[in-house]
């Protein structure tokens, strides 16, 4: 796992740098996901519009759910999967 160290600014911005945009293919105009899960902060491209989706996988079989209700799954679980450690070896994880 890689990480890095950016320093906020006075007015609350960060710089995503270089070397992680090119890793996660960001560009500008992109849009990420912030999410608070356990006191860590997660920041999620979103590189998918869910409303796309909408109707791909079939009827629901436990009824009906919203676009924001299915968006907000997707940031509980995107967030929850960014902060698994998958059978890392803990001496990879930042402090």
């Amino acid at each position: 796992m890689k990480t890095w160290e950016v320093t906020m600014s006075p007015k609350g911005q960060i710089t995503i740098p270089k070397e992680m945009r090119e890793l996660l293919n960001l560009s500008p105009g992109d849009q990420l996901v912030y999410s608070v899960i356990d006191g860590e902060i997660v920041i999620t491209p979103k590189n998918i519009d869910l409303k796309d989706l909408a109707g791909f996988l079939g009827k629901p079989p436990n009824g009906h759910a919203t676009l924001e209700e299915i968006d907000e799954a997707v940031v509980q679980t995107a967030g929850a999967n960014a902060l698994s450690t998958g059978g890392d070896d803990p001496s990879d994880l930042a402090a």
